[in-house]
């Protein structure tokens, strides 16, 4: 669900088994509570595992944001901790199976895997807000001209967001249950939903702030800019990896806290103090920023989607299953303890995300 940026030198997840094939990691029942986990007071006890791998979908600058920035500023280190990322085809499956032990994949996602008896837990949020901006092309004055027409919505069949998009959409007034559209699915990169626009393959897609430019330069109109407070992505551990190695999780996580607010300081939706150091930190991990310099935006890092202590609750879970229109299934919020320690080491809560203005 977020811009893609290519970057080199990318490790892959190879090989990694789709659910179907994890019945070996099922849990007998999904719905479950994990084992309840006693976290010392005070500082945690010396890290289990020091060297931690993590899988995110696509190589993607958002994604990585945290990540790359708790590497180069020492906090890692500081916990006695490396962390290497990869991309996975199957980001659940991969921490499932042992080839990950920390995946980032959106929540709708990680609830259906859980549904399935996939041997996860989610430990933390990841990003708590989710944006929704769509271009139409210059003779589109209403969700009526849209009939007829193709039209992305996701990069890629059996996405949740696409859900979501259609009923942010109706919200706005352009609902497209009224009409007949065709929707195709170039990519999981916003930038392919681009290429389709510019080469007017389409009639509407989503889009993020990377291919604003293209867009305008297209004569695009932008009917609908909007923000939710929708938890957007989560991070998720296989079952086992928690229950042997709570001191790593909680140290990852304070570390990774660290980065989520050295980004975002002073606040998420104002300018960010730090832009030009992280874009420094961006580039030198061979990151393309050259189009975020110099950029006036609050948005310019994408901080508005984050929250500073990477919330999440059972509101959150229960809000992406309404939002989704998923089944039902019950949160285990026992698998926040790892996430509300970090927290307290810090001084923070798990509060949720406060209402933006935007764009």
């Amino acid at each position: 669900m977020r811009r893609s940026i290519p970057r080199s030198g990318l490790a892959a997840a190879a090989g990694l088994a789709v659910f179907a094939l994890l019945t070996g990691c099922a849990a007998s029942d999904p719905g479950a509570e994990a084992e309840p986990v006693d976290l010392a007071d005070g500082e945690p006890g010396e890290a289990e595992d020091t060297a931690i791998t993590v899988a995110i979908p696509f190589p993607d600058v958002t994604m990585y944001s945290m990540y790359v920035l708790g590497t180069d500023l020492g906090y890692y280190e500081e916990e006695g901790l490396t962390v290497e990322v990869i991309t996975a085809d199957n980001v659940t499956a991969a921490v499932a199976s042992g080839s990950a032990d920390i995946g980032v994949e959106s929540t709708g996602t990680v609830i259906e895997a859980i549904r399935g008896g996939v041997d996860v837990d989610l430990v933390s949020g990841h990003y708590c807000r989710q944006n929704f901006d769509f271009a139409v092309q210059p003779d589109i004055d209403s969700v009526e001209d849209l009939d007829g027409t193709s039209i992305v919505l996701a990069g890629t069949p059996g996405d949740p967001a696409e859900f979501q998009r259609a009923l942010v959409l109706s919200e706005q007034g352009w609902d497209l249950d009224g009409v007949n559209v065709e929707i195709v699915y170039p990519g999981p990169g916003s930038e392919s939903w681009t290429e389709f626009f510019v080469n007017d393959r389409i009639t509407l897609q989503p889009f993020y702030g990377d291919d604003r430019p293209a867009l305008e330069e297209h004569d695009a109109k932008f009917p609908v800019e909007a923000l939710r407070n929708w938890a957007n992505d989560v991070m998720v551990a296989g079952s086992g990896y928690v229950q042997e190695n709570p001191n790593t999780l909680v140290r990852f996580l304070r570390a990774t806290l660290k980065a989520v607010d050295y980004m975002t300081a002073p606040a998420p939706g104002e300018f960010p103090d730090n832009v030009g150091e992280v874009l420094d930190i961006y580039e030198a991990n061979d990151f393309d920023v050259d189009a975020l310099r110099g950029s006036d935006s609050p948005w310019v890092l994408d901080g508005h989607l984050a929250c500073q202590n990477l919330y999440f609750d059972t509101e959150a879970w229960d809000t992406t299953v309404e939002t989704q229109s998923l089944e039902p299934i019950e949160f285990d919020s026992s698998q926040l303890v790892y996430l509300e320690k970090a927290q307290a080491l810090l001084g923070l809560d798990n509060a949720g995300p406060e209402e933006l203005p935007y764009p």
